[in-house]
Protein backbone atom coordinates (compact mmCIF):
# COMPACT_ATOMS: atom_id res chain seq x y z
CA UNK A 1 0.00 0.00 0.00
CA UNK A 2 1.41 3.43 -0.91
CA UNK A 3 2.42 5.51 2.10
CA UNK A 4 4.01 8.92 2.34
CA UNK A 5 5.45 8.76 5.87
CA UNK A 6 6.08 6.47 8.88
CA UNK A 7 4.77 2.91 8.58
CA UNK A 8 5.51 1.18 11.90
CA UNK A 9 4.25 2.43 15.28
CA UNK A 10 6.82 3.97 17.60
CA UNK A 11 8.44 1.85 20.27
CA UNK A 12 9.11 3.10 23.80
CA UNK A 13 12.63 4.27 22.99
CA UNK A 14 11.36 6.35 20.07
CA UNK A 15 8.56 7.80 22.19
CA UNK A 16 11.00 8.72 24.97
CA UNK A 17 13.24 10.45 22.43
CA UNK A 18 10.29 12.31 20.90
CA UNK A 19 9.23 13.56 24.34
CA UNK A 20 12.78 14.57 25.41
CA UNK A 21 13.17 11.63 27.81
CA UNK A 22 10.51 12.58 30.36
CA UNK A 23 10.73 11.49 34.01
CA UNK A 24 8.20 8.68 33.74
CA UNK A 25 7.74 5.02 32.88
CA UNK A 26 6.55 4.30 29.33
CA UNK A 27 4.76 1.18 28.14
CA UNK A 28 3.67 0.52 24.54
CA UNK A 29 1.46 -2.39 23.54
CA UNK A 30 -1.57 -3.44 21.52
CA UNK A 31 -4.75 -4.05 23.51
CA UNK A 32 -7.78 -5.97 22.22
CA UNK A 33 -10.69 -3.66 21.43
CA UNK A 34 -14.05 -4.41 19.77
CA UNK A 35 -14.61 -6.68 16.73
CA UNK A 36 -11.26 -8.47 17.07
CA UNK A 37 -9.28 -5.26 16.49
CA UNK A 38 -6.19 -4.40 18.56
CA UNK A 39 -5.43 -0.74 19.31
CA UNK A 40 -2.00 0.72 19.99
CA UNK A 41 -1.84 2.16 23.51
CA UNK A 42 0.97 4.13 25.14
CA UNK A 43 0.84 4.36 28.93
CA UNK A 44 2.88 6.91 30.88
CA UNK A 45 3.32 6.76 34.66
CA UNK A 46 5.31 9.55 36.36
CA UNK A 47 8.20 8.55 38.55
CA UNK A 48 7.17 11.18 41.08
CA UNK A 49 3.96 10.54 43.09
CA UNK A 50 0.85 12.17 41.64
CA UNK A 51 -2.51 12.76 43.29
CA UNK A 52 -4.23 13.71 40.03
CA UNK A 53 -6.68 11.31 38.41
CA UNK A 54 -5.41 9.40 35.33
CA UNK A 55 -5.98 10.86 31.87
CA UNK A 56 -7.41 8.85 28.98
CA UNK A 57 -6.07 10.68 25.92
CA UNK A 58 -7.78 10.23 22.53
CA UNK A 59 -6.09 12.14 19.68
CA UNK A 60 -7.94 13.31 16.57
CA UNK A 61 -8.68 11.72 13.20
CA UNK A 62 -5.50 10.02 11.88
CA UNK A 63 -3.52 12.23 14.32
CA UNK A 64 0.07 11.24 15.16
CA UNK A 65 1.91 11.65 18.46
CA UNK A 66 4.47 14.09 17.04
CA UNK A 67 1.76 16.76 16.99
CA UNK A 68 1.11 16.28 20.72
CA UNK A 69 4.75 16.04 21.83
CA UNK A 70 4.95 19.58 23.31
CA UNK A 71 2.00 18.83 25.62
CA UNK A 72 2.82 15.21 26.40
CA UNK A 73 6.48 15.84 27.24
CA UNK A 74 5.41 17.95 30.23
CA UNK A 75 2.11 16.32 31.14
CA UNK A 76 3.42 12.75 31.47
CA UNK A 77 5.71 13.88 34.29
CA UNK A 78 2.70 15.17 36.26
CA UNK A 79 0.05 12.48 35.93
CA UNK A 80 -0.68 9.00 34.60
CA UNK A 81 -1.73 9.17 30.93
CA UNK A 82 -3.04 6.47 28.60
CA UNK A 83 -2.74 7.56 24.97
CA UNK A 84 -5.05 5.46 22.76
CA UNK A 85 -4.76 5.44 18.97
CA UNK A 86 -8.18 4.85 17.36
CA UNK A 87 -8.86 2.20 14.73
CA UNK A 88 -8.52 4.37 11.60
CA UNK A 89 -4.86 4.93 12.44
CA UNK A 90 -2.08 2.90 10.85
CA UNK A 91 -1.03 1.42 14.22
CA UNK A 92 -4.29 -0.54 14.72
CA UNK A 93 -4.15 -4.26 13.97
CA UNK A 94 -7.11 -5.19 11.76
CA UNK A 95 -7.64 -8.42 9.83
CA UNK A 96 -10.10 -9.24 7.08
CA UNK A 97 -11.73 -6.95 4.57
CA UNK A 98 -12.12 -3.33 5.67
CA UNK A 99 -15.75 -2.20 5.53
CA UNK A 100 -17.11 1.33 5.72
CA UNK A 101 -19.27 0.44 8.73
CA UNK A 102 -16.17 -0.68 10.66
CA UNK A 103 -15.32 2.99 11.19
CA UNK A 104 -18.72 4.18 12.46
CA UNK A 105 -18.65 6.26 15.64
CA UNK A 106 -20.26 3.57 17.79
CA UNK A 107 -17.40 1.16 17.04
CA UNK A 108 -14.82 3.74 18.11
CA UNK A 109 -16.72 4.15 21.39
CA UNK A 110 -16.92 0.38 21.90
CA UNK A 111 -13.16 0.20 21.32
CA UNK A 112 -12.49 2.75 24.05
CA UNK A 113 -14.68 0.90 26.54
CA UNK A 114 -12.85 -2.37 25.83
CA UNK A 115 -9.42 -0.76 26.20
CA UNK A 116 -10.31 1.13 29.39
CA UNK A 117 -11.69 -2.10 30.88
CA UNK A 118 -8.49 -3.92 29.90
CA UNK A 119 -6.44 -1.18 31.58
CA UNK A 120 -8.54 -1.72 34.73
CA UNK A 121 -9.41 1.96 34.94
CA UNK A 122 -12.51 2.92 36.90
CA UNK A 123 -14.64 6.03 36.41
CA UNK A 124 -12.14 8.24 38.25
CA UNK A 125 -10.47 9.45 35.04
CA UNK A 126 -10.22 12.64 33.03
CA UNK A 127 -11.10 12.08 29.39
CA UNK A 128 -9.06 14.25 27.03
CA UNK A 129 -9.72 14.30 23.30
CA UNK A 130 -9.40 16.37 20.17
CA UNK A 131 -11.63 16.59 17.08
CA UNK A 132 -12.69 13.00 16.23
CA UNK A 133 -11.32 11.85 19.59
CA UNK A 134 -13.44 14.43 21.41
CA UNK A 135 -16.53 13.42 19.42
CA UNK A 136 -15.98 9.73 20.19
CA UNK A 137 -15.78 10.52 23.91
CA UNK A 138 -19.08 12.44 23.79
CA UNK A 139 -20.73 9.69 21.76
CA UNK A 140 -19.49 7.01 24.16
CA UNK A 141 -20.73 8.95 27.19
CA UNK A 142 -24.10 9.51 25.52
CA UNK A 143 -24.40 5.77 24.80
CA UNK A 144 -23.50 4.92 28.41
CA UNK A 145 -20.33 3.11 27.32
CA UNK A 146 -17.80 5.53 28.82
CA UNK A 147 -17.68 6.75 32.40
CA UNK A 148 -15.50 9.48 33.84
CA UNK A 149 -15.27 12.20 36.46
CA UNK A 150 -14.71 14.88 33.80
CA UNK A 151 -13.82 15.49 30.15
CA UNK A 152 -11.71 18.19 28.54
CA UNK A 153 -12.44 18.23 24.81
CA UNK A 154 -10.78 20.24 22.05
CA UNK A 155 -13.03 21.17 19.11
CA UNK A 156 -15.48 18.23 19.06
CA UNK A 157 -17.58 17.90 15.92
CA UNK A 158 -21.37 17.82 15.67
CA UNK A 159 -20.88 16.94 11.99
CA UNK A 160 -17.83 16.15 9.89
CA UNK A 161 -17.77 18.80 7.19
CA UNK A 162 -15.32 17.46 4.65
CA UNK A 163 -13.86 20.14 2.43
CA UNK A 164 -14.30 20.43 -1.33
CA UNK A 165 -10.89 18.91 -1.97
CA UNK A 166 -12.05 15.75 -0.18
CA UNK A 167 -14.84 15.02 -2.70
CA UNK A 168 -12.56 13.48 -5.35
CA UNK A 169 -10.75 11.66 -2.55
CA UNK A 170 -14.00 10.05 -1.38
CA UNK A 171 -14.84 8.78 -4.87
CA UNK A 172 -11.32 7.94 -6.08
CA UNK A 173 -9.59 4.56 -5.55
CA UNK A 174 -7.44 4.66 -2.41
CA UNK A 175 -4.26 4.09 -4.43
CA UNK A 176 -4.81 7.52 -6.03
CA UNK A 177 -4.55 9.22 -2.65
CA UNK A 178 -0.83 10.11 -2.57
CA UNK A 179 -1.02 12.53 -5.56
CA UNK A 180 -4.45 13.82 -4.43
CA UNK A 181 -3.07 14.59 -0.98
CA UNK A 182 0.07 16.22 -2.39
CA UNK A 183 -1.59 18.33 -5.09
CA UNK A 184 -5.05 19.00 -3.60
CA UNK A 185 -5.11 18.34 0.13
CA UNK A 186 -1.89 19.95 1.30
CA UNK A 187 -2.22 23.15 -0.81
CA UNK A 188 -5.81 23.53 0.41
CA UNK A 189 -4.79 23.16 4.06
CA UNK A 190 -1.93 25.62 3.64
CA UNK A 191 -4.41 28.16 2.28
CA UNK A 192 -7.17 27.41 4.80
CA UNK A 193 -5.22 27.20 8.05
CA UNK A 194 -4.06 30.45 9.62
CA UNK A 195 -1.73 28.82 12.15
CA UNK A 196 1.52 27.54 10.56
CA UNK A 197 2.07 24.88 13.23
CA UNK A 198 -1.49 23.60 12.76
CA UNK A 199 -0.73 23.13 9.05
CA UNK A 200 2.46 21.22 9.91
CA UNK A 201 0.46 18.88 12.18
CA UNK A 202 -2.18 18.20 9.52
CA UNK A 203 0.47 17.67 6.84
CA UNK A 204 2.16 15.10 9.08
CA UNK A 205 -1.20 13.46 9.78
CA UNK A 206 -2.17 13.10 6.12
CA UNK A 207 1.21 11.86 4.97
CA UNK A 208 1.30 9.13 7.62
CA UNK A 209 -2.32 7.98 7.26
CA UNK A 210 -3.37 4.45 6.31
CA UNK A 211 -4.93 5.31 2.97
CA UNK A 212 -7.63 2.64 2.71
CA UNK A 213 -8.72 3.24 6.32
CA UNK A 214 -8.74 6.96 5.56
CA UNK A 215 -11.19 6.37 2.70
CA UNK A 216 -13.43 4.06 4.73
CA UNK A 217 -13.42 6.44 7.71
CA UNK A 218 -14.42 9.44 5.57
CA UNK A 219 -17.31 7.50 4.07
CA UNK A 220 -18.44 6.19 7.46
CA UNK A 221 -18.58 9.61 9.11
CA UNK A 222 -19.48 12.06 6.35
CA UNK A 223 -23.14 11.96 7.41
CA UNK A 224 -22.55 11.63 11.15
CA UNK A 225 -24.64 13.94 13.31
CA UNK A 226 -24.05 14.24 17.06
CA UNK A 227 -27.43 14.28 18.82
CA UNK A 228 -28.36 17.73 20.10
CA UNK A 229 -29.76 16.38 23.37
CA UNK A 230 -26.86 15.44 25.63
CA UNK A 231 -28.75 15.65 28.93
CA UNK A 232 -27.72 12.10 29.82
CA UNK A 233 -24.06 13.16 30.24
CA UNK A 234 -23.79 14.11 33.90
CA UNK A 235 -20.01 14.64 34.15
CA UNK A 236 -18.52 18.14 33.85
CA UNK A 237 -17.31 18.70 30.27
CA UNK A 238 -15.07 21.52 29.08
CA UNK A 239 -15.18 22.42 25.39
CA UNK A 240 -11.90 24.07 24.43
CA UNK A 241 -12.07 26.55 21.55
CA UNK A 242 -9.65 28.87 19.75
CA UNK A 243 -10.80 31.78 17.62
CA UNK A 244 -7.87 31.29 15.24
CA UNK A 245 -8.87 27.68 14.46
CA UNK A 246 -10.46 27.99 11.01
CA UNK A 247 -10.86 24.24 10.51
CA UNK A 248 -13.28 23.64 13.39
CA UNK A 249 -16.38 25.75 13.78
CA UNK A 250 -16.87 27.61 17.04
CA UNK A 251 -20.64 27.41 16.64
CA UNK A 252 -20.41 23.63 17.05
CA UNK A 253 -18.40 23.98 20.24
CA UNK A 254 -20.70 26.52 21.85
CA UNK A 255 -23.77 24.51 20.84
CA UNK A 256 -22.35 21.36 22.41
CA UNK A 257 -21.44 23.18 25.63
CA UNK A 258 -24.96 24.63 25.85
CA UNK A 259 -26.52 21.18 25.41
CA UNK A 260 -24.52 19.59 28.24
CA UNK A 261 -25.89 19.83 31.81
CA UNK A 262 -22.41 20.68 33.10
CA UNK A 263 -20.84 22.00 29.93
CA UNK A 264 -18.55 25.02 29.80
CA UNK A 265 -16.35 26.81 27.29
CA UNK A 266 -12.60 27.22 27.80
CA UNK A 267 -11.13 29.72 25.35
CA UNK A 268 -7.44 29.49 24.43
CA UNK A 269 -5.30 31.75 22.23
CA UNK A 270 -4.82 29.26 19.38
CA UNK A 271 -5.26 25.64 18.33
CA UNK A 272 -1.49 25.21 18.70
CA UNK A 273 -1.71 26.43 22.31
CA UNK A 274 -4.01 23.46 23.04
CA UNK A 275 -1.22 21.13 21.87
CA UNK A 276 1.46 22.66 24.12
CA UNK A 277 2.36 22.47 27.80
CA UNK A 278 0.81 25.87 28.56
CA UNK A 279 -2.68 24.37 28.28
CA UNK A 280 -2.02 22.22 31.37
CA UNK A 281 -2.60 25.31 33.51
CA UNK A 282 -6.01 25.82 31.86
CA UNK A 283 -6.93 22.16 32.33
CA UNK A 284 -5.92 22.17 36.01
CA UNK A 285 -7.83 25.40 36.68
CA UNK A 286 -10.96 24.07 34.98
CA UNK A 287 -10.75 20.73 36.83
CA UNK A 288 -10.48 22.53 40.17
CA UNK A 289 -13.39 24.84 39.34
CA UNK A 290 -15.61 21.98 38.11
CA UNK A 291 -15.02 19.93 41.25
CA UNK A 292 -15.73 22.76 43.73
Amino acid sequence: MPVLGRVNPMNTTEVATLLDNPDCQIEARHIPAADGIDLRVYSFKPNQPSTSRPVVFIPGWTSVMEGWAPLLSAWVEKREIHYIETREKRSAKMTGKLRVQDFAMIHHAEDLKAVVDALDLDSNVLWFGSSLGATVILHGMMEGLLQGEAAFLIAPNTKFRFSTWMLPVISAPWWCYPPLIRFLGLPYLKWRLKEPKQYIRYRRTLTQAHLLRLKRSVKANRRYDLPSNLDCISAPVAICVAASDTLHTGDDSHGIADSLPKGSIVEVPSNQYAHEADVITDIDAWEKMSSD
